[in-house]
């Protein structure tokens, strides 16, 4: 009897640690069950409120109610999607709570998959807080497929505008202390290789630099062509584009002098652009970014500024390369400055259709008023495009704007 008591002891230390592990392997289990069977109540069941969804590209990071938003449609058509489990591994964290994981996965679609991520403990249930799903590739084909990858990053781009809200401004709770971090948390959600930012005064630029690693930025005030007044930057990505050369123009009959206003507004706009190219890459592109703020009064500003623009994308200086046009230009699509550069061999990245504005005030409602765009050259074709609306945390919002983004090819393969 004392035998049996004394191995009882011995092993209660064991089955309670093994427990919580049995427990997050048979959620895992059924989590890849509610997938192939596309049990999508079961499956978004099974997550925290709070989880992120790692997928296999670079920019798939979805929070559960953007996850949801996307897959629940797709499971409750009656779709699924299957990988079988070859191996696991489960970590419970000191505290017993949390839970991390790394799975080998098999997939008849993708082969040989990673999953990992973590599981934590909400009120006596685990659930699933983090999943990130990996293709994984083998040493002895990584070079080919590293040089695919490269080519494949060179000729693709993301562009995204985005007016922030100059700094200073009395927004009440909406103040830019309050802002910030939503502003960068944002831009960094999406990665784009390109911004173009409206309304940024110098402090502001400096503290979205420091807050995102990888970029670079040129621009310059309006006010005085060095530092006063707002800025019209456009941020890029170091890890994949150079910048060749940069400068600004001042919408006004004397382009080169800082703060001039010419057209009937009565403060200074501008249009800074940059020339960039790809790295990494055999074959690099080469392309030009516009970035530009129009009066919000003057709509005789806002026709001449567009048509100065336009002279100056049909130099000789900006000719030979792809072209993009973005910014808030204080004017719909349907208006006469922007159908003075849509009717020349550019397109707006949004479809005509779309019925989303991207000025709401702070408040969340835009209406159908879109100002802000993106101006896609002909040549160039549009993988998707879309206006970012997230936002609206306690009330606070990123900024009285949405801001728009579009992935382009600059040289796609088209059959003649």
């Amino acid at each position: 009897m004392k035998s049996i008591l004394i191995a009882l002891l011995l092993t209660l230390p064991f089955f309670a640690h093994a427990e919580p592990r049995d427990e997050v392997n048979d959620l895992l289990n059924r989590m890849h069950i509610a997938t192939t069977d596309a049990d999508h109540e079961a499956y978004f069941a099974m997550f925290t409120d709070d989880a992120v969804f790692f997928g296999t590209d670079i920019w798939e990071r979805w929070e559960l109610p953007e996850f949801e938003s996307l897959y629940r449609p797709y499971m409750q058509s009656g779709r699924g999607w299957s990988f079988q489990m070859r191996d696991r591994h489960i970590n419970i964290q000191p505290g017993g709570t949390v839970a991390l994981f790394d799975e080998t996965l098999y997939s008849r679609s993708y082969g040989q998959c990673r999953g990992t991520g973590a599981c934590r403990l909400e009120d006596g249930q685990w659930k699933i807080a983090s999943y990130h799903l990996d293709i994984t590739i083998p040493n002895s084909v990584s070079t080919p497929i590293v040089e695919m990858i490269r080519q494949e990053e060179a000729n693709r781009i993301e562009l995204m505008s985005f007016n922030i809200r100059y700094g200073t401004a009395n927004d009440g709770d909406n103040v830019w202390k309050n802002r910030r971090d939503l502003v960068t948390s944002l831009i960094r959600a999406e990665l784009p290789d390109v911004l173009g930012v409206q309304e940024a005064l110098r402090f502001q630029i400096d503290e979205m630099n420091d807050a995102m690693p990888g970029y670079a930025w040129v621009g310059v005030g309006r006010d005085d062509g060095d530092q006063k007044g707002e800025f019209a930057p456009i941020f890029y990505n170091t890890d994949k584009l150079r910048l060749l050369r940069s400068g600004t123009i001042w919408l006004s009959d004397t382009p080169a002098v800082p703060g001039s206003t010419s057209y009937g507004n009565t403060i200074p706009r501008i249009c800074t652009w940059g020339e960039f190219t790809t790295l990494h890459s055999d074959s690099p592109n080469t392309f030009f970014v516009f970035n530009a703020h129009l009066d919000h009064q003057s709509a005789e500003s806002r026709l001449k500024s567009m048509q100065q623009i336009r002279a100056q994308l049909e130099e000789d200086l900006f000719s030979t390369d792809p072209c993009f046009v973005m910014g808030d230009f204080n004017c719909t699509p349907d208006s006469a400055p922007m159908q003075s550069l849509i009717s020349q061999g550019w397109f707006e990245a949004l479809d005509e259709d779309t019925k989303t504005g991207t000025f709401h005030g702070f408040k969340g409602d835009a209406g159908d008023r879109r100002i802000d765009m993106i101006l896609v050259p002909q040549r160039c074709e549009l993988e998707e495009a879309e206006i970012i609306t997230t936002g609206g945390v306690g009330g606070i919002w990123p900024s009285d704007h949405y801001p728009v983004r579009a992935i382009v090819t600059l040289k796609p393969q088209r059959d003649d």
